[in-house]
């Protein structure tokens, strides 16, 4: 399990842990009685979605908090603390009660976002609001890459443009539980190449589109054609036991292609278990086991319009390792015709592991042409705007 620093955001990182720490040590202290708390950046997932939907806002709202020299806080992840490590208390409610009468403003509020402002303006010019408000399913700090006043500093920092690999490496630190767990298993299953598989079927079907198993076979065997004499390991994360099954066995008869040895691997989850909270199939620990695993795969083929694989590709070293992203699947209309042929392109591969922007075509279409111009310099906006379903 291979570690790589990014030094300059690193030491940032450290630095700002410093900061908080002390202030909010401050604050807290009576004796020193502070009547002004610091400005802020609260995150507020959404906490009946699953870690695809929560990952991105709080990734944003920590680089917009460095940015804007604000303290970072998270409101309403209750159990954060079951599953990763805390560097500094980012719990909103430990000092919530200072902040009764101060102003706010959201930069995000699920569907409506300032993306002028992200996109061209400075954090500065709301600077009078006490509380900045970041409530969002997307990747939507996506265009501050482009902005003027940031694009040549986060440029330094962070030097390749994944923002999210290097936040969230460092944000998101599993507890020595998980990682056991991990690590275990990849000692246990991995072979000298890994190919990870992410069949997000259930979300399909709302739109009446599929992607057929037989799809994602047709991928891997493409994958394996340049491959020769490896062992080779095959990670499955499904949210259905049946598609799982079904595409073990098709891998399964293909062992020894190409003269390689294939070893199909999963975690035994049990997917009919749904989770009372945000009714995605399994557990929130099965699922951020298989997330975690998923990102550790040298190769990564997920399904389109699933934010849980995206985000497995960036929460990764192999996201800096690999100059390529991963393979996205695409859905196609559920018809009584052979669902093998279609005439549209049925897989891409994308050119970054940062996670999509689902947003961005929105911005492209609704906001003003400089904004648009700018947010088009980030070198990714097409890979961006590939995100959304197609017309149904």
């Amino acid at each position: 399990m291979k570690e790589f620093k990014y030094l300059e955001f690193d030491a940032l990182y450290d630095n700002y842990v410093k900061k908080h720490n002390q202030i909010i040590s401050d604050l807290l202290n009576p004796k020193l009685k502070k009547k002004n708390p610091p400005k802020v950046v609260v995150v507020k997932p959404d906490m009946v979605t699953g870690y695809g939907n929560r990952f991105p806002g709080i990734v944003c709202g920590f680089l917009y908090a460095i940015i804007s020299d604000r303290l970072f806080f998270i409101e309403g992840y209750k159990n954060f603390e079951d599953f990763f490590l805390l560097d500094f208390d980012h719990n909103w409610n430990s000092i919530k009660n200072f902040y009764n009468k101060n102003s706010s403003k959201y930069l995000h509020n699920i569907r409506n976002n300032d993306f002028p402002l992200i996109t061209k303006g400075n954090l500065k010019d709301v600077d009078s609001f006490d509380i900045l408000y970041v409530r969002t399913w997307d990747y939507v700090c996506a265009p501050i890459i482009s902005n003027p006043h940031y694009k040549d500093w986060i440029g330094r920092i962070i030097p390749d443009y994944r923002v999210f690999t290097a936040i969230s490496l460092r944000l998101f630190r599993l507890k020595l539980t998980y990682v056991d767990q991990i690590k275990n298993f990849i000692d246990n299953n991995f072979g000298d190449h890994n190919i990870g598989i992410h069949i997000r079927s259930k979300k399909t079907s709302l739109y009446r589109m599929v992607i057929p198993v037989e799809h994602y076979f047709q991928v891997v065997k493409t994958l394996l054609v340049g491959i020769k004499g490896k062992t080779i390991s095959i990670f499955i994360a499904s949210d259905t036991n049946d598609d799982r099954d079904k595409l073990a066995k098709l891998l399964k008869s293909s062992n020894h292609f190409n003269n390689n040895t294939i070893n199909v691997v999963y975690v035994e989850n049990d997917m009919n278990i749904h989770n009372p909270v945000n009714f995605n199939p399994g557990t929130e620990a099965n699922a951020i086991v298989d997330m975690k695993i998923l990102s550790f795969c040298d190769d990564l083929v997920i399904t389109y319009g699933s934010s849980f694989g995206f985000i497995a590709a960036g929460w990764s070293y192999n996201a800096v390792s690999r100059q390529r992203g991963p393979y996205i699947l695409m859905p196609i209309r559920n018809s009584s015709v052979d669902l093998l042929i279609t005439d549209k392109v049925y897989v891409w591969g994308a050119t970054t592991s940062e996670p999509c922007m689902y947003s961005s075509r929105t911005l492209i279409e609704k906001e003003d042409k400089e904004t648009v111009a700018i947010f088009k310099t980030n070198p990714f906006w097409l890979y961006h705007i590939q995100c959304h379903w197609p017309s149904i």
